[in-house]
């Protein structure tokens, strides 16, 4: 149920408050109606009791001259049924109804009281007049046919209340989550190429719409924040581009210099690693600057990847020819695409360089490329040491080194530039493995690239 629609758990919950009610109800409604029932039927013996007092004084003189010959005939109609006994001013029994069957109704409590008598439940009344003690019992069975008719109408609605109340909740969640819905569906059309989008304001002012307007100024906040760390890093590339261009190009002047001396030419060799490191940084960092800004001018052509794969696959072997790592391939025949083949060709080569870079000595690079329902799969794969799981997750985040293996080469841009150029193409890069045995990555593009629209 975690999962389920919120409108279907409004609706159950709904549903499962109106059983609670209903039977709450019903218990309650039960006891009220039986209560008074009962007391009803107490007035009834009370009055028919009085009528026998009645006949008995009216019958020839009264209690008095028939004392000795008390008869059926006294019982009136309305007591007919009943059970009757009664005692005279010393207890005696003067009369005793034949359906008693040798029960007795005295039994000390002078008050209204249910007993059961013959496996049947009766209510008993004891009455007083004059030296005149009288005991009458009445079967409770209409009483209770009453009560179990009222129990079984209530938990027979049961099963309508719930069908009702269970559509009619999923009604008013569906009502009252339509805002929800709205702000749901705006929310997802705010991505870093549409950060101007904005969640619409619901026109009641209701705790929905207050939350709506902080998450608004936040999406401002995150907009001017976003934008300007886009506008720093693309003007601070664009800006180191001149002044690493002219390093470069005095750093060549001095090895080229035939009157350098060997110092200064080893000096100079270092300094230009160090330029060839700060332009590639650069030129991440733009690229990056592009992606995010959703400016990456991508050339948009067919062309087949199996070229590109292969022209990778030599330069892996030559760089990792020094350590003794095998390179491995299994690419199909033809591998039609479209797309821009530089982009391509780096994120291959971004993969292909950690998989040399993270490695063990005298290991293995597999590299695997087919066409599959409309897409093309590239996977790389290496026989280093596997990413740790808590790492896994973040290995695509802007300068993470995974490994914590600061003597590798590399600012951990690799792998950003190589999915946001993936995404670009409306394909895919993740990790799908990294145990003792290979760590994989897998690159999944369509056959007809489209833009990602991010």
């Amino acid at each position: 149920m975690k999962r389920w629609p919120l409108r279907w758990k409004i609706a159950l919950y709904a549903a499962g408050f109106g059983i609670v009610a209903t039977i709450a109800g019903a218990v309650s409604t039960w006891t009220l109606m039986r209560r008074s029932e009962i007391a009803a039927f107490d007035r009834r013996l009370t009055l028919d009791a009085q009528e026998l007092f009645r006949d008995v004084e009216n019958f020839e003189g009264g209690w008095n001259n028939n004392q000795r010959t008390f008869r059926e005939e006294f019982v009136p109609l309305a007591l007919k049924d009943h059970l009757i006994e009664i005692r005279g001013p010393n207890k005696e029994a003067l009369y005793l109804s034949p359906n008693l069957d040798g029960s007795l109704l005295s039994d000390g409590i002078e008050k209204f009281h249910t007993r059961k008598i013959d496996n049947r439940t009766v209510r008993i009344g004891t009455f007083h007049r004059g030296p005149l003690m009288l005991h009458v019992g009445a079967d409770l069975k209409e009483v209770n046919q009453i009560g179990r008719d009222i129990i079984f109408g209530m938990f027979g609605a049961i099963p309508t209340v719930l069908v009702v109340v269970a559509i009619g909740g999923r009604w008013v969640a569906r009502r009252a989550l339509g805002p929800v819905e709205e702000i749901r569906q705006a929310a997802a059309r705010i991505s870093p190429r549409h950060l101007n989008e904005r969640l619409p304001v619901p026109p009641a002012k209701d705790e929905i719409a207050g939350l709506v307007s902080v998450l608004n100024k936040t999406f401002e906040h995150l907009q001017r924040s976003f934008e300007q760390s886009i506008r720093f890093s693309a003007d601070a590339s664009h800006h180191l581009k001149t002044p690493l261009a002219i390093l470069r190009a005095g750093i060549e002047e001095i090895l080229t210099d035939p009157k350098s001396s060997a110092m200064q030419q080893a000096r100079a060799n270092a300094l230009l690693d160090q330029v060839h490191h700060l332009t590639s940084v650069s030129d991440n960092l733009l690229l990056l600057a592009r992606a995010d800004a959703g400016r990456l001018d991508l050339e948009r052509r067919e062309f087949d990847l199996r070229a590109v794969l292969d022209g990778a696959c030599d330069d892996a072997r030559t760089l990792a020819e020094d350590t003794g790592i095998k390179v491995e391939t299994t690419i199909a025949d033809h591998l039609p695409i479209v797309g821009d083949p530089f982009a391509i060709g780096l994120i291959v080569q971004n993969l292909i360089d950690n998989a040399i870079k993270y490695n063990q000595r005298d290991g293995c690079i597999r590299l695997m490329a087919q066409a599959c329902d409309g897409q093309v799969e590239v996977a790389v794969a290496n026989k280093g040491k596997p990413i740790p799981k808590e790492r896994a997750e973040q290995i695509f985040e802007r300068f993470y080194r995974a490994r914590s293996n600061q003597r590798a080469p590399g600012q951990g841009l690799g792998l950003s530039i190589a999915r946001e150029l993936a995404i670009a193409h409306g394909g895919q890069l993740s990790l799908v493995r990294s145990d003792s045995d290979w760590t994989e990555f897998r690159l999944t593009l369509p056959r007809f690239a489209e833009s990602s629209a991010r």
